[in-house]
């Protein structure tokens, strides 16, 4: 039986819906709404709530832009690590970590390091991701619990959340394209679904090694243009490149936390290649799946 926490976020209940759409056996476990009770901001979890569990899958935690650095620090590595120990105790054989691709710096050639060959993130959120990875790696690695670290991108899918959900309302509303700046990889929910429940299900080649981090995109390379055109469905007229540096420069410099991160997410380098595994034959771009043409080429 597999027993997924997170069930109620963007990528959980997508996890959720697919493993009930195929009879598998799935418990989940969280503060409210749960098969099982499990509250990762406070101590102490119970041995019951690994009864007859086989396959953990880990979506729960803070999510990027959401937390601070207490918070980030105590639910997504102190108890992330506290709960795969207790998953390990009850004998556990498989161990899913959703973890982030913003672990990797840009310039990284192997998008599938070692976090601890990896510098120490400069976000927040991705520093609690690297440090939870760090944890598990030294905790699951020697016992014989399986350990599979998955990296992926930015999440896309119809219904878009985050950052994305903010850039569509945007783009909706303006007459403006986005600037052809910034460079980033992004993966379609349902192929990043598919390859959790595949793994989980024991139907998908496996990483070579326990605790191998997979990075996990679509194959392709998005600029702010790119991603602006396909939220918009359609390509409204482009700001000079100075005028955008200004608009940028503006909304990093408004006291909001979401305005700021989205300001900084539009003109990033993130990590960006083809050589991400498993999914550099996926089956959805951002384009194919909200079904609009691409307008900017490829890099």
């Amino acid at each position: 039986m597999i027993l997924l926490t997170g069930a109620s976020g963007y990528i959980g209940s997508a996890i959720y819906a697919s493993l009930k759409r195929q009879s598998i056996s799935v418990v989940t476990a969280g503060r409210s709404d749960c098969d099982r009770f499990l509250d990762l901001s406070q101590d102490g979890i119970s041995p019951e709530l690994f009864s007859n569990v086989t396959v953990v899958i880990h979506c729960a935690g803070i999510a990027h832009n959401k937390g601070g650095s207490s918070a980030y620090r105590v639910v997504n590595v102190e108890a992330c690590q506290a709960f795969a120990s207790a998953a390990v105790a009850a004998g556990v054989n498989q161990f899913i970590f959703l973890s982030s691709l913003n672990v990797v710096p840009a310039s990284t050639v192997d998008p599938g390091a070692s976090a601890d060959v990896l510098p120490k993130p400069e976000s927040l959120y991705a520093e609690s991701k690297w440090r939870a990875e760090i944890s598990l790696s030294k905790l699951i690695g020697p016992s014989p619990c399986e350990l599979i670290i998955l990296r992926p991108a930015l999440v896309y899918d119809i219904a878009l959340a985050a950052n994305l959900a903010m850039l569509q309302k945007w783009q909706s509303r303006l007459p403006v394209s986005l600037p052809a700046t910034g460079r980033r990889s992004l993966v379609a929910r349902p192929d990043l679904v598919e390859l959790i429940v595949s793994l989980a299900c024991g139907t998908r080649k496996k990483p070579a090694r326990s605790g191998q981090p997979l990075a996990v995109t679509d194959g392709q390379c998005y600029s702010a243009l790119r991603i602006g055109e396909a939220l918009a469905n359609k390509t409204p007229m482009k700001l000079p490149a100075p005028l955008w540096r200004i608009v940028l420069g503006c909304l990093a410099g408004l006291p909001f936390q979401r305005t700021q991160a989205l300001a900084a997410s539009l003109g990033g380098s993130y990590w960006c290649g083809e050589t991400a595994q498993p999914y550099n034959n996926a089956v959805w771009s951002l384009e194919r799946l909200l079904g609009v043409p691409v307008t900017e080429s490829v890099a």
